[in-house]
């Protein structure tokens, strides 16, 4: 029954429009060749797991895609304008991985987008050269101290949900 009541167990929630849109703006910018990313906002007074707005890291900081990804502290600054205009507050982030590996590697693991707890890493593969599906992402949640939970098939689906909503 969609997914449960329209993925109110999940972490993230996207329109299918949003989830696309993300995954051609993440190919695009990746270009094939380095790592891109972004950060995931949601209403500050609605539904505080459903992503209504995506801001790419290289529009809060143009020389963000280095190959790896690298935010100076002006992005931040630029980051918490945007959610002070669109009256938002971030829920998570998102980034591409070269392959099928949707893993943290050590230094995203060492060095969380937004340190909070509860705060939603996507990994996604093949540096977004396609849509993937929830199952090919990895869905990693920050528990504060360095700690993070990993999810990846099957688990992944019922943490991002992708459809309609009610």
């Amino acid at each position: 029954m969609f997914r449960r009541l329209f993925g109110r167990g999940a972490y993230l929630r996207f329109t299918a429009q949003t989830w696309d849109e993300m995954f051609a703006q993440l190919g695009r910018r990746a270009g094939g060749r380095r790592e891109s990313g972004a950060f995931l906002l949601a209403n500050r007074d609605g539904d505080p797991r459903r992503v209504i707005r995506v801001v790419y890291y290289d529009d809060l900081d143009p020389a963000a895609l280095r190959g790896d990804i690298r935010l100076d502290a002006v992005a931040y600054g630029r980051l918490w304008d945007l959610c002070d205009q669109y009256k938002a507050r971030v829920i998570g982030d998102v980034h591409t991985h070269g392959g099928t590996y949707v893993s943290q590697s050590s230094i995203d693991r060492e060095n969380p987008m937004i340190s909070r707890a509860g705060h939603i890493a996507l990994l996604v593969p093949h540096l977004a050269s396609r849509r993937a599906a929830p199952r090919e992402v990895g869905v990693h949640r920050y528990d504060g101290a360095g700690d993070w939970q990993g999810s990846y098939a099957s688990d992944a689906v019922r943490r991002v949900y992708v459809g309609r909503f009610a």
